[in-house]
């Protein structure tokens, strides 16, 4: 099965499988690979994949599609050859078959032809600390972020309880903002996370204090009307209990601050007072539903009265009227009274509640963008120092960067720092020439053997200096290129290059030249002819490299 993989841009190292039919590339949801960038349109070109034939289509888009650096609109592709689709190069391979990618013999071991002057016998190379190593995970074992930025699965679970809670939260919180920080400014995540803790801080701090004091209110408003009530039945109970109903009355209550209802009413339900309700019953309501259910608590011997929020801001108490029965002789219950209040009038309404929230959180925003702006500040800081600190170093003003700050995570950073600017500082090219021993060769020292070396083998040639500008490029490479030397001396490659895919391999080679290790070399094709480009960074091993030998040679 074929695939295409992504040797430069964005995603770098992204891989797709390549079926048989129509393969659509576009930026647009729908293709069957979609690479997001402005550069790419919305249906930029298409693979026809018919057996192990491969024909590429460009679909109108408007930057292009190149094949091997070369415009093609419709174009046979094969395993090996790069599709350049905006700033993603794509290469083309069917495994099991392996594309070499070795130097050519002619090419290789430049830099032991251009050591300056003749080296020491080499030592391998140490491998360099990993990340798990310099930073070593606060629970012990395996460091839990990989180069990816995934959770490595073999890290041990520790057994303590705060271990455990640590390792959970590692794994299976934080990778979520890990990888929302791969995509978006820390200060944002920041931002964002300060103001859901300030909604949060508002709404658990403001809602258990209204609910706190709307709680208070009821009680002081159920108190209001059990008093109520009680008096209706202290005064009206041996009327009822006389059946002189008529001289039952309620006085003050009926009209009182907040009252919603206030009655005399027999066991039964039967309204005595006020006269204008006389002889009507308490049948609907939550008011007549906790009637009924205290007439049968009062037939059962109950002597204490009720009292219930019913409903929203509605408070019932209902009071016993407890009478000597003169038919009868004996102390009984022979009503109630029921009175019905209103709490929404001393309790806050949602208007009123939504300006308590807001104020709340207008002020808790204040203080959180004040706290938010010093600690943004204050992690800035310490690398704004050490920005400054390891420039002093390498001027050779300063022995080693500073630790003002005291931040304990960033400790194994500042050691690894202070290591390597030592050993710039002790073995570059400033501390040698300082203290009078040969600095080694220039840039332009290796010119002269570099078109040497380029003329031996009929290749192009382009030396760039550390900083990747170019310095010297022969006659060979402007007739392959169409790029002049007396206008790119001084330019980055990627910047003079009329083929933008010429840049973006250029640049990958960049990332991967090592100095003092292989040269890193790739397929290019300049005017539909195919050449090998190779890169190799020239300068002792372990040592910044002192500029960069580009030759590109013709293949076959």
């Amino acid at each position: 099965m074929f695939k295409l993989t992504v040797v430069s841009g964005p995603n770098r190292g992204a891989a797709y499988a390549i079926r048989d039919g129509e393969v659509t590339i576009g930026r647009q949801a729908g293709n069957v690979i979609v690479l997001s960038s402005a550069k790419v349109s919305k249906r930029h070109c298409v693979l026809l994949v018919s057996g192990d034939e491969i024909t590429v289509q460009d679909q109108g888009s408007s930057n292009g599609t190149f094949v091997n650096g070369s415009l093609a609109k419709e174009r046979r592709v094969k395993p090996g050859d790069r599709i350049s689709v905006g700033e993603f190069v794509m290469e083309l391979s069917a495994p099991p078959a392996k594309v070499s990618k070795s130097v050519p013999v002619a090419l290789a071991g430049m830099a032991n032809v251009l050591d300056f002057p003749a080296p020491a016998a080499r030592r391998p190379q140490p491998q360099a600390a990993s990340a798990s190593s310099a930073f070593p995970s606060a629970g012990g074992g395996v460091d839990p972020l990989a180069a990816s930025g995934s959770i490595a699965s073999t890290q041990t679970v520790p057994r303590d309880l705060k271990g455990r809670v640590l390792w959970a939260f590692e794994h299976y919180v934080m990778p979520f903002f890990y990888g929302l920080n791969l995509k978006s400014e820390w200060r944002m995540i920041a931002a964002g996370l300060f103001s859901v803790a300030i909604l949060a801080s508002v709404v658990f701090s403001v809602y258990p204090l209204l609910e706190t004091s709307r709680g208070m209110v009821v009680r002081e408003v159920g108190r209001r009307a059990k008093f109520m009530a009680r008096q209706l039945a202290e005064i009206n109970a041996p009327f009822v209990a006389s059946r002189a109903e008529s001289r039952v009355e309620l006085g003050m209550v009926e009209g009182a601050d907040g009252v919603r209802m206030a009655v005399v009413a027999d066991l039964d339900g039967r309204i005595i007072a006020p006269a204008s309700r006389l002889n009507h019953y308490l049948v609907t309501g939550s008011a007549a539903a906790l009637s009924k259910r205290a007439a049968a608590a009062f037939r059962n011997g109950k002597e204490s009265g009720l009292m219930m929020e019913v409903g929203e801001g509605t408070l019932v108490a209902i009071e016993p009227l407890r009478a000597t029965v003169p038919s009868t002789g004996r102390h009984a219950v022979v009503g109630m009274a029921v009175v019905s209040m209103d709490t929404s009038l001393a309790t806050l309404q949602m208007g009123e509640a939504g300006n308590v929230y807001s104020q709340a959180l207008i002020l808790s925003g204040v203080f959180g963008l004040l706290i938010a702006f010093v600690l943004y500040r204050l992690t800035l800081r310490p690398f704004q120092v050490l920005n400054e600190d390891m420039d002093k170093v390498l001027k050779g003003d300063m022995a080693q960067v500073t630790r003002e700050f005291k931040i304990e995570e960033l400790a194994p950073l500042w050691d690894i720092i202070n290591s390597t600017l030592q050993r710039v500082s002790h073995g570059g090219e400033g501390a040698r020439s300082a203290a009078g021993v040969d600095s080694g060769p220039t840039a332009e020292d290796y010119v002269g053997p570099l078109r040497s070396v380029a003329s031996a083998v009929n290749a192009g040639l382009v030396v760039l200096g550390s900083d990747h500008k170019i310095i010297y490029l022969n006659p060979l490479f402007e007739e392959i290129s169409g790029i002049r030397g007396d206008s790119a001396i001084g330019q980055e490659l990627s910047e003079v290059a009329r083929d933008q895919a010429l840049g973006a391999i250029v640049s990958d080679l960049f990332s991967r030249a090592i100095t003092g290790g292989e040269a890193m070399a790739e397929n290019f094709d300049f005017s539909g002819i195919s050449y090998r480009v190779q890169i190799e960074a020239l300068g002792k091993r372990g040592e910044a490299a002192r500029c960069y030998a580009l030759l590109a040679v013709k293949n076959g």
